[in-house]
Order: structure tokens, then sequence, then C-alpha cells
């Protein structure tokens, strides 16, 4: 997805300080992925990764390498994240394997390019 400028498309990155990641290796990780809609955010408690625990039926399983696909809409407002509409995961968990797919950059893009071809198609 990098350097897609769809303006429907709004890419989220939140690191978090797993694997001794600290606020200083978000540059360098933040040029993994670009585009126009890219925004990247360091959030350094580590309470994101619980709270996305619920939403993605994985409690107990810190969700530090989860992509989330949402589609318009997608509201946070309650103290709980909204379920994705789409999700994949690289944990490295049986149970997360059990409730969503691991990463598959290519699918992913598919999906995503679809849900994009859907908001073109309804306008």
């Amino acid at each position: 997805m990098d350097g897609n400028e769809n303006p429907n498309l709004h890419t989220l990155i939140v690191h978090v300080p797993t694997l001794g990641a600290k606020t200083e290796h978000v540059p360098e990780a933040a040029a993994l992925i670009t585009g126009g809609n890219t925004t990247h955010y360091w959030e350094d408690s580590g309470i994101v990764g619980r709270l996305f625990e619920k939403p993605l039926d994985i409690e107990g399983i810190y969700a530090w390498d989860v992509w989330l696909v949402y589609k318009p809409g997608a509201r946070w407002d309650d103290r709980v994240p909204p379920v994705p509409d789409f999700a994949m995961q690289q944990l490295g968990s049986r149970r997360a394997n059990d409730v969503m797919p691991r990463l598959d950059s290519e699918e992913l893009s598919k999906v995503v390019n679809d849900y994009l071809a859907g908001l073109e198609n309804s306008q």
C-alpha cells in the first residue's frame, strides 16, 4: 500500500514499545509505510495493545503486530475500540491464528482495494 494516494484511504500506524522499541526507532519504522494519508503515532504506555484484545477476540494476547481495516464510519466512542471489518496478525499465537488469519500482504492489499473500489462505485 506504499504510496497509495487514494483520498478514501487513511492509514493510522500506532508504534508500541515491544521488542525493545523506543520512540527513537519510529522514524526508521515509519519509512516502511508511507503515503499521502498515512499518520504514525508513538504510544509509549503500551495500553493500546491491551485495548484491542477484546474487539479482536484474543483476550490475554497483546495485540501489537495486527493489521486492521475499518470501513468508513467506524468510530472509537467507547473505552474499547470498535471491532474491525477485517484483521490480520503476526502474533505467533495459536489462539490468534484461530480467530484471524496471519498477515498476507497480497490478501490485505486485495481486501483494501476491494473496499476502496466499493466506495468509488457507490459515489
